[in-house]
């Protein structure tokens, strides 16, 4: 089994960081996988799960709230504008923040924008659902 560095960064902490054997991202177009010795490449991330599989084959879960994507050589790295595992998701604030984007978006009071609310309503959809993954 081929393997490579994955490192998942956000900006107060490294999240993950060790080799795994594939990876599933959100990008902007749609989701994407990556091997090891996948071409080099840049790519915008969306909010949503990353997927990554360890070295025994079992399956991670991570929450981005969007970010980028770095492909090069035997390493990926993620710079994630928030980034949390599954087993450290706050089920009750997520659940929190999707009634708050919810609301916004139905024209209720709220200091949100309606673009604001959807990426929050994005980002909370992806963190009660790694949540439930655990």
């Amino acid at each position: 089994m081929a393997v490579f560095n994955l490192s998942v960064v956000a900006p107060d902490r490294t999240v993950f960081e060790d080799q795994v054997s594939s990876v599933v991202l959100p990008a902007v177009n749609g989701y994407m996988g990556i091997q090891s010795n996948h071409e080099p490449m840049l790519v915008a991330l969306k909010p949503g799960i990353i997927n990554y599989t360890d070295t025994n084959s079992q399956a991670h879960f991570v929450s981005i709230s969007g970010g980028f994507l770095e492909v090069s050589g035997t390493n990926v790295i993620v710079l994630a504008q928030d980034a949390v595992r599954s087993s450290e998701v706050d089920l009750a604030a997520a659940e929190s923040l999707l009634e708050e984007a919810r609301k916004a978006l139905r024209g209720e009071a709220s200091s949100m924008t309606t673009e604001e609310a959807m990426h929050e309503l994005e980002k909370a959809y992806a963190r009660i659902k790694v949540a439930k993954l655990n």
